[in-house]
């Protein structure tokens, strides 16, 4: 038996930042939650998914960033992962760090994989670093889909060295 206490802060905190993320970008009503235990790589599987604007659809309602935005969503991916927030807190610019936290937590601290499918372009987060793909014209999620694959070997962590 172990102390997985830090396991359940890490995926507290990844599921409380997403969900809000849902809530307040993505205007929809509701979105999916799913957990899945791959019992033979020894690892949980925790996704979070909406049907809503999308993440370039959220910088387009706001009106955020769009110099930078152009018409890409993985050009949108690589703003959000490098928190660019679409709130409009004026003084709080750039305060937008609830996915490159989890990114940063879930490969660095957890040494599992973080992804973000939304529109057509997908975010891929590994020890081996970070890319951001645009995908072909027939994948085009309406919303975003975020990912994290987190080996239950973890070695313990304190979450706090990550976020913020």
């Amino acid at each position: 038996s172990c102390d997985c206490s830090f396991l359940k802060s890490a995926l507290s905190y990844f599921i409380s930042e997403i969900v809000c993320n849902v809530e307040q970008h993505a205007g929809v009503e509701q979105g999916l939650g799913f957990a899945f235990f791959d019992q033979s790589q020894n690892t949980l599987l925790v996704g979070i998914a909406d049907a809503g604007v999308s993440i370039y659809g959220s910088y387009v309602k706001n009106q955020k960033y769009l110099t930078e935005l152009g018409d890409s969503d993985a050009q949108a991916l690589y703003l959000a992962q490098n928190g660019y927030s679409t709130k409009n807190l004026p003084n709080a610019e750039n305060r937008g760090y609830g996915i490159s936290s989890n990114s940063k937590m879930m490969v660095e601290g957890l040494g599992g994989t973080f992804s973000i499918l939304s529109g057509n372009a997908l975010f891929y987060h590994s020890a081996e670093g970070k890319r951001i793909v645009d995908l072909p014209e027939t994948i085009d999620w309406p919303g975003t889909m975020v990912l994290a694959e987190i080996p239950l070997t973890a070695k313990p962590i304190n979450i706090y060295n990550y976020i913020g």
